[in-house]
């Protein structure tokens, strides 16, 4: 059952939002509104009523146009009609355009309704003309819509294709897509109709992609559309397929009318595949929702499917009572396609009973219907219409084409008018570039003398740099052999020498000092190695350098009282560093641990853990031991400085700073007590840290 589309009367009903069903069949419908709905029409209906006689009269024609929606929304044809007719006065005595149009909408409608064709033609036509003098687009859109829909049911196609078409092209003029969408959804039935399956299809499609674009509800209808067009080019399981589609929809609810057409559309797919049982299935359910909604239409077609039906079964009585009852409504509702129909059915029916007076009769009738619907004047019509948007779609292509021109001299002008600019501007530049070019070599000049001052700067610092390197270094060795000779002489003093106690002390005294002056000697050198030592890039197990690190210290008297905790963080990428020098930050963390532990404390431990983010790593060493003073925190890095009691050299942190730095990293003191904590920031993949950029020292709280 092919469907198309109409518009309510409001979409708004008196100020209240209330869900209309905007789509009508071929015999146009209103949602029934019951209930509550309609105990509140009789309410804003009395309401209004005294309004009228409470309120000026150059205000009435609009309380009427309200009054008749409310009539017309119950059902109460005539008197929605006797409302509509003085609106339609009223607005016209005042000159109330807008109004004028609408009564003469509403009018259309109850007189279509009425079956009442010829007054309902003349107020359409007529609200068209006036809605086109007030350049209400809207309103041209319902109206010619509507037009349009009458002469679709009275099969005079020309008629219907010119005010669908005027209604698609006020649509796209305001710019309304949905609006758009039923005008293509009504052309394309009208090209049905008229067997152009081609132009049908295309105009169904592109209301289908409209509708799936905006989520639009009425998208089942042009589906349940396509679907009967697929059914004449014999596409049943397509066909069949759409129609599946709408019913799984309609599962989470659809009116009585649709679901009448849904099943009379499947219904007749199935029929048409020859799959009668099933066929019959669907069309008796069809017809039960037809009868249900009032949809003498679905009712007529059909009773003629019923009587196709037994005519396969050859149960001719059955078959003549069924078309009796599909012609009677055929005729109530003036249908001239299934009249056709039916009068071949009958052609056929009679040629098996051979009853050839009733077969001649009827091929009588369905020439003259036939000849009735498709003539020679409404083919010409037709074409006419389509050689009239022809000729628009030409009309709108030259006038994007002329705006196209448009554009183009515009962009030209713009273009030529740059290019002299560009001229001037190029001439500015090529004086200023004489000016630029004298001050250049002057520059040039005085840059060359400066940078010779830089050179000899940089290679006196380069100097002064090797120069204490080797200051260090031969310090440290010439120190050395003189502190080996006074450590081998204090030993042999007290291995021989048997007197007096406090000589013995003395010399205990010397060689205390003497492993202190070494060890701060060793200090100076390491500083040498870690300045000029060549960094060596490789993949560093942390797990292992950390236990190695900690093994290291095992020969210190507390060793065993301090426990090792190893805590492995989220371990992305590899470390890619300089093994040693990490080793050699973590032996003075670790050394610093030790020298300062707690012993009043009954559990003592050292915890290294590690962990990544982006392209850094962070390697933290904490303790529980005697803590930092946070005055001493921003010093404990500089060299020489002891923060504590227990007297240090003043050179670990300094040296483990400075191996930090050539890792291209640093070390913070994260927290000074309870317990200690030192980080390690360090990039991940030393390779692709520039060296240049390394940071200097700081203090991080």
């Amino acid at each position: 059952m092919l469907i198309s589309q109409n518009y309510s009367i409001s979409r708004i009903f008196l100020g209240r939002k209330a869900y209309i069903d905007y789509v009508r069949y071929s015999f146009f419908f209103f949602v029934l509104f019951l209930g509550a709905i309609n105990a509140w029409a009789q309410s804003a209906d009395e309401d209004l009523l005294a309004d009228l006689k409470a309120n000026n009269e150059v205000i009435h024609d609009s309380l009427y146009y309200e009054l008749f929606r409310i009539s017309y929304h119950n059902s109460d044809l005539e008197k929605a009609k006797t409302y509509a007719h003085k609106s339609l006065l009223l607005s016209e005595k005042y000159k109330h355009l807008n109004i004028t149009a609408k009564s003469c909408r509403a009018l259309g409608l109850v007189y279509h309704k009425l079956e009442n064709f010829d007054s309902s033609k003349f107020y359409y036509y007529k609200g068209i003309e006036v809605a086109s003098r007030a350049s209400q687009n809207k309103l041209l859109v319902y109206l010619a819509n509507d037009f349009g829909r009458l002469y679709e049911n009275l099969d005079v196609y020309d008629s219907a294709l010119r005010y669908y078409n005027l209604s698609l092209e006020k649509a796209v003029k305001i710019g309304s897509k949905e609006d758009e969408a039923f005008a293509l959804n009504n052309i394309g039935l009208v090209f049905y109709y008229i067997g152009n399956n081609t132009e049908a299809l295309e105009n169904l499609n592109a209301a289908v992609d409209i509708k799936r674009k905006l989520g639009i509800k009425s998208l089942d209808i042009s589906l349940m559309n396509i679907a009967l067009i697929y059914n004449e080019q014999g596409r049943y399981d397509q066909a069949i397929q759409l129609l599946k589609e709408v019913e799984a929809k309609c599962s989470e609810g659809c009116g009585d009318y649709l679901l009448a057409d849904l099943y009379y559309d499947l219904g007749y797919a199935y029929f048409e595949k020859n799959q009668l049982s099933l066929a019959y299935d669907y069309l008796v359910t069809g017809y039960d929702w037809a009868q249900k909604s009032g949809n003498k239409k679905v009712m007529a077609h059909t009773l003629y499917h019923f009587g196709l039906y037994q005519f396969d079964k050859s149960d001719y009585n059955q078959t003549r009572d069924y078309l009796d009852e599909a012609l009677k409504l055929a005729n109530e509702m003036n249908l001239r396609r299934l009249k056709r129909d039916i009068y071949l059915a009958y052609i056929r029916l009679y040629e098996k009973t051979k009853n050839l007076e009733l077969v001649v009769e009827f091929q009588n009738k369905y020439i003259s219907i036939k000849d009735d619907i498709f003539n020679e004047q409404m083919a010409t019509n037709l074409k006419e219409i389509q050689l009239d948007v022809q000729r628009k779609q030409s009309e709108v292509i030259i006038l994007q084409k002329d705006t196209e021109i448009k554009r183009v001299r515009l962009i030209t002008t713009l273009i030529g008018v740059i290019s002299v600019l560009l001229v001037v501007v190029s001439i500015l530049i090529y004086r200023s570039y004489r000016a630029s070019h004298r001050m250049k070599k002057m520059l040039e000049k005085e840059i060359k003398n400066r940078t010779g001052e830089l050179v000899k700067s940089n290679a006196d610092l380069t100097q002064m740099t090797q120069e204490y390197d080797q200051l260090v270094y031969r310090a440290s060795h010439d120190i050395r052999g003189p502190l080996a000779t006074l450590m081998g002489l204090t030993n042999i003093a007290k291995q021989d020498y048997e007197e007096p106690l406090r000589v013995r002390d003395y010399l205990g005294k010397i060689e205390s000092t003497a492993l202190g002056l070494n060890q701060t000697l060793s200090q100076l050198m390491e500083t040498n190695r870690i300045r000029n030592l060549p960094i060596c890039i490789e993949e560093v197990d942390m797990g292992v350098l950390v236990e190695e690190v900690y093994s290291s210290f095992k020969n210190l008297n507390h060793f065993p009282l301090i426990s090792l905790r190893i805590e492995r963080g989220d371990w992305k990428k590899p470390l890619q560093s300089d093994k040693n020098l990490i080793g050699f930050v973590l032996t003075k963390l670790l050394d610093n641990a030790f020298h300062y532990f707690a012993s009043h404390k009954q559990e003592k431990y050292i915890k290294v853990s590690w962990s990544q983010t982006n392209d850094t790593t962070t390697i933290a060493v904490e303790d529980n031991g005697l803590g930092i003073d946070d005055l001493a925190r921003e010093k404990i890095f500089q060299l020489f400085y002891v923060a504590s009691d227990i007297h240090g050299t003043g050179l670990g942190l300094f040296l483990a700073q400075m191996a930090a730095n050539r890792l291209g990293g640093r070390i913070i003191l994260a927290r000074s007590a309870g317990p200690t904590i030192f980080k390690l920031i360090i990039s991940t993949n030393l390779a692709k840290k520039e060296l240049e950029e390394r940071p200097v020292m700081t203090l991080v709280g």
